[in-house]
């Protein structure tokens, strides 16, 4: 499929552009006069990926926030997008033109990810586009809250982490072969531990560039690697059957899951379509894979809960309170109360682990680097012991 921009005449006279996909210049000119347009010109343009830059996680949740309450005031979606391009991105606005919101989400993935298209197709087909756009964003400052609590909470022993590594090894670098050198050419044995000191200095300059050119190169493979689906659905699959990782994974893809499920059944959807959407806005391939396998025995007049429980890929109380909201026709309702229960023990846990990691981290950097001048010292010390 090809994109093409064309500029289409209104009844009344005024031109409009609009971005068409067609495999060529007449089934753009097609889709242009089924949408009420004469085509004035047709341009074949190249589908450039929009730059992912920092902060477009914030300025994504912001703009569907603001197109959420300009809908939600009556304007129509066209006429919503049309005042925020005085101040938006154009190439966003440019891209929404001619399309659904949804469709637009979709052609935007690095800006719009997963759920924003399915969240906005269930607005869409429910008529409740404000109201799902609200719950989205909602949604979304909070995890980018968390997410910059947590990031915040890593800086320092990140930071300390770092400058702690680059000291150590200037350490073993520049300063440990000077003593190594003075007990060479006296002739002297150093004590043990300052001797495996030495050595490890000696390896560290050694294989230094080899270490360094291994890690370059096993990046680019395991970026390469990590690029192909097969790849990512076989780790993704290897992380739900640890037993460790898996129950981690498994809350992460329950709180995101409900939270998005929640969203659709309370703006309209029925369980099918909203299991479907909720399902197609995972990135965890092993997951969407195996959810997608129960709506299909969803469709054939399965319980919804059953088979999420058949699919093994959330836990098991996840499928019991849906099985009960199913129950007691508030699916909706329980779906969100577990999205909410996974994403506290998420944050609880979070935050723990980082109260725990620091001073660990703190405590072993200070052990090594107490180490390395504890053998210096010895040095110094058994050279004022030498007898000449």
């Amino acid at each position: 499929m090809k994109h093409w921009q064309v500029r289409g005449a209104k009844t009344d006279g005024s031109i409009e552009e609009l971005s068409i996909t067609a495999d060529d210049e007449i089934s753009a000119a097609k889709q242009i006069r089924a949408k009420g347009f004469t085509p004035v010109s047709i341009r074949k343009v190249s589908k450039r990926k929009p730059k992912k830059n920092r902060g477009a996680d914030v300025a994504s949740s912001r703009l569907i926030r603001e197109i959420s309450a300009l809908i939600g005031a009556g304007l129509p979606v066209e006429k919503a997008l049309a005042s925020l391009a005085k101040f938006s991105d154009k190439s966003l606005t440019g891209t929404i033109a001619g399309n659904s919101l949804s469709q637009a989400f979709a052609k935007l993935p690095d800006f719009f990810p997963p759920p924003f298209a399915q969240i906005a197709e269930a607005g869409e087909a429910s008529g409740s586009l404000a109201e799902a756009l609200a719950d989205l964003a909602n949604w979304r400052e909070k995890q980018q809250k968390f997410e910059a609590e947590i990031r915040g909470s890593l800086l320092y022993p990140v930071i300390l982490l770092v400058f702690s590594a680059l000291a150590v090894i200037g350490i073993l670098v520049f300063i440990v072969p000077v003593f190594e050198e003075i007990f060479i050419d006296m002739q002297a044995a150093p004590p043990a531990f300052t001797e495996f000191v030495f050595a490890t200095s000696r390896n560290l300059i050694f294989w230094g560039p080899g270490i360094i050119t291994i890690i370059i190169v096993s990046s680019i493979a395991i970026s390469w690697w990590f690029r192909r689906q097969s790849s990512r659905l076989a780790l993704y699959r290897a992380l739900h059957n640890t037993p460790i990782s898996g129950q981690i994974v498994k809350s992460l893809l329950a709180a995101k899951f409900c939270r998005i499920l929640a969203v659709l059944l309370q703006n309209g959807l029925s369980a099918a379509p909203a299991f479907r959407l909720a399902s197609a806005s995972l990135t965890d391939l092993f997951a969407r894979q195996q959810l997608q396998k129960a709506l299909e025995e969803v469709r054939r007049g399965s319980s919804l809960p059953e088979q999420i429980n058949k699919a093994g890929v959330l836990p098991p109380l996840a499928s019991e309170i849906l099985r009960i909201g199913e129950e007691t026709a508030d699916l909706g309702s329980a779906a969100k109360r577990l999205a909410q229960m996974y994403e506290d023990q998420l944050e609880r846990g979070a935050k723990q682990m980082v109260k725990i990691a620091e001073p660990l981290l703190i405590g072993f950097v200070g052990l090594v680097i107490g180490a390395i001048i504890l053998s210096i010292m010895m040095a110094m010390v058994s050279i004022n012991q030498i007898e000449y």
